[in-house]
């Protein structure tokens, strides 16, 4: 199958579209979860315990984005 330059185009906006979806609603969760936390006056480690479960996969899956796109780029750099 011949390698056409529009469908790496268009895979390419696929997965940026879905990443920026993704880390939307990833980023959504962690904020409102904190907002829990600054507003609760009790339950306040179980609530900081589940903010802190939200925001490192935002974390994690964010470095691993930005590692990819690093890596991608050296590699057509090169």
């Amino acid at each position: 199958m011949p390698y056409h330059q529009s469908s790496a185009v268009s895979v390419a906006t696929v997965m940026t579209a879905a990443t920026v979806i993704v880390i939307g609603y990833r980023l959504g969760r962690a904020h409102a979860a904190w907002r829990d936390v600054r507003s609760s006056k009790r339950d306040l480690p179980a609530k900081r315990r589940i903010a802190w479960g939200l925001t490192w996969p935002l974390v994690f899956g964010t470095f691993f984005v930005l590692l990819t796109a690093a890596a991608a780029a050296y590699d057509a750099s090169h």
